[in-house]
């Protein structure tokens, strides 16, 4: 018998993505370059102090922000054109390299650390975002650089010991002041949304945009005056700035820094005035230095501005959220309470029918406990019944019919559905009624219902022989019907509360006061829908006075 061996091959390994090998890549690359180039080149323009090191260094910016972006796969691009820059201003080889080095290290360990240590956001639209830039990228990761590139140039002779701390001095600066203002335009308008500015917008920017440049170059380029300089009037700036920021965001504030940094630049070196600053180099450090400050204040404007809207946008979506629970709970109650009422009204039906003995007659223990059941269905009813009251309330769904109602009629009807709980707490009921022709502007079923609750509560919390009394006086257009009683009074410290819904006077699993603690929750809410109020007036121990005022009728 043959045997045929079967063999089967190893799937084969997935081959890895040459994403650094791509055209794209290279392209990203040579671009860096190219810009970095560029911007180097016109800086060292600027009158470079030992022919490296300049006040203007774009580059930095530049570099900082293409990492940012694209991750540290891009640092060959950086290197290039920091090493082919200084070539072409004349550094040796080993020289240009060791600049290109620390150019390079400068722009990847600022991004390192910014988005490793604090969680940086390129948007900017955070103050920890704003103040990590400015901290750890403009201020320490840009000493790398400096660093670096003066000790190449000591070591290649190009630079004198006496020159060293002038020229650290204004590498520094020239490269802090590039990642304050280069790389936040760069990062803010290549990251985040899109949003288009609406006509008025639109013509809002373009005023501020021209504010802006009239007002750098009457400062920066027009004839100065010896009184101080073109900084002298730097306060111009500000409420130009402040605008920016506050309308348009961080966009607004980095893209106005920006235009004014560049006129000042321009401006001083082409209009540079000997008889306020001696030299260019001196202009060029107090110009850059104001900027610095400058772009540093109006990015914590920027980034406070743009928190500040987060957090009203995040309080606004939480409301919606809350506001959408709240409506779904009120349904949810709502819905509940009609379920519940319907086998109520069943139990109370058959209860009454055994009480009137349909069928057949009751002993008078049946009689007794068939009559506890029909209390404590009522007092069932009642709790769904407040449920179900305030989940309309909740959901808006309670429709007010203000009317005229005469007041002494309404409340001469209480007595008679107040007897049962009088008798049966050995209360003393005390109304000697009012003036007949008294009107008061109510939907008649609300008013009941308020009145209803008051008083059962007043009831419910007077001891045994205590007093309730029940007034109506007018007090000019409006009409205040005060219930008071001798009952536990209220705390101090929770009187406040009583309106809250389902706030309770005495919690706990032993509380000796039934309820579920909506009623004058909801008689709150009736009253003020019918253009009233009521208040609690409270001394514990000796009861409570609460009035319900509402408009007399016309």
């Amino acid at each position: 018998m043959a045997v045929t061996e079967l063999v089967t091959e190893a799937p084969a390994e997935p081959k890895p993505r040459l994403t650094l090998l791509r055209p794209s890549y290279f392209g990203q690359i040579a671009a860096i370059a190219v810009l970095y180039v560029l911007a180097a080149r016109a800086g060292l323009r600027l009158d470079a102090v030992s022919g490296f090191a300049s006040l203007v260094w774009p580059p930095t910016g530049i570099a900082l922000a293409a990492v940012l972006l694209g991750g540290r796969r891009l640092w060959p691009g950086i290197f290039v054109g920091a090493f082919v820059a200084n070539i072409l201003t004349g550094a040796p080889t080993i020289v240009a390299a060791g600049i290109a080095t620390g150019n390079t290290l400068e722009a990847v360990v600022g991004a390192f650390a910014l988005t490793r240590v604090t969680g940086f956001r390129r948007e900017l639209d955070g103050l920890r975002d704003v103040l990590a830039l400015i901290v750890l990228a403009a201020m320490l990761s840009t000493m790398i650089s400096a660093t670096i590139g003066v000790t190449s140039l000591r070591f290649a002779g190009l630079v004198s010991a006496e020159r060293l701390g002038d020229t650290w001095r204004t590498w520094w600066v020239g490269d802090a002041i590039g990642a304050l203002l280069v790389a936040p335009a760069i990062l803010v308008w290549a990251s985040g949304p899109r949003s288009r500015l609406s006509p008025a917008r639109l013509v809002e920017a373009g005023v501020l945009a021209l504010g802006v440049i009239f007002a750098s170059l009457i400062i920066f380029v027009a004839p100065i005056t010896p009184d101080g300089g073109p900084l002298g009037k730097a306060y111009v700036f500000f409420p130009l700035l402040m605008w920016a920021a506050i309308r348009f965001g961080q966009r607004g504030a980095v893209t106005a820094t920006v235009v004014v940094s560049a006129i000042a630049v321009v401006g001083t070196v082409l209009w540079q005035n000997p008889a306020t600053q001696p030299t260019l180099h001196e202009s060029l450090l107090a110009v850059q230095t104001f900027m610095g400050i400058a772009a540093a204040t109006f990015l914590v404007l920027g980034a406070s501005i743009s928190e500040r809207e987060r957090s009203r946008e995040q309080l606004r979506e939480a409301g919606n959220v809350a506001a959408a629970a709240n409506r779904a709970k009120a349904e949810f109650m709502a819905v509940m309470s009609h379920e519940l009422r319907t086998p109520l009204n069943a139990i109370a039906g058959y209860a009454e029918l055994l009480l009137l003995g349909v069928s057949g007659p009751l002993n008078p223990k049946q009689h007794d406990a068939v009559a506890r059941i029909r209390t404590n269905e009522e007092h069932l009813l009642a709790l769904i019944e407040d449920i179900l009251s305030f989940a309309k309330i909740e959901a808006g769904k309670i429709p007010v019919t203000p009317q005229s109602v005469a007041v002494c009629e309404e409340l001469d009807s209480l007595e008679a559905l107040l007897r049962p709980g009088l008798l049966r707490h050995e209360l003393t009921y005390i109304w000697n009624g009012c003036d007949p022709t008294l009107l008061v502007k109510a939907d008649p079923v609300k008013l009941r219902q308020i009145l209803l609750n008051v008083l059962g509560n007043a009831i419910k919390f007077t001891p045994p022989h205590g007093r309730i009394e029940l007034t109506a006086l007018r007090s000019g257009d409006r009409v205040a019907i005060c219930v008071s009683d001798t009952g536990i009074g209220i705390e101090p410290e929770t009187i406040d509360r009583v309106f809250e819904p389902f706030f309770q006077v005495h919690t706990g699993p032993t509380r000796e006061y039934a309820g579920v603690g909506l009623g004058l929750a909801i008689s709150r809410d009736f009253a003020r829908a019918m253009g009233g109020e009521i208040e609690v007036r409270s001394v514990p121990g000796e009861g409570c006075v609460v009035t319900i005022d509402l408009a007399v009728a016309d």
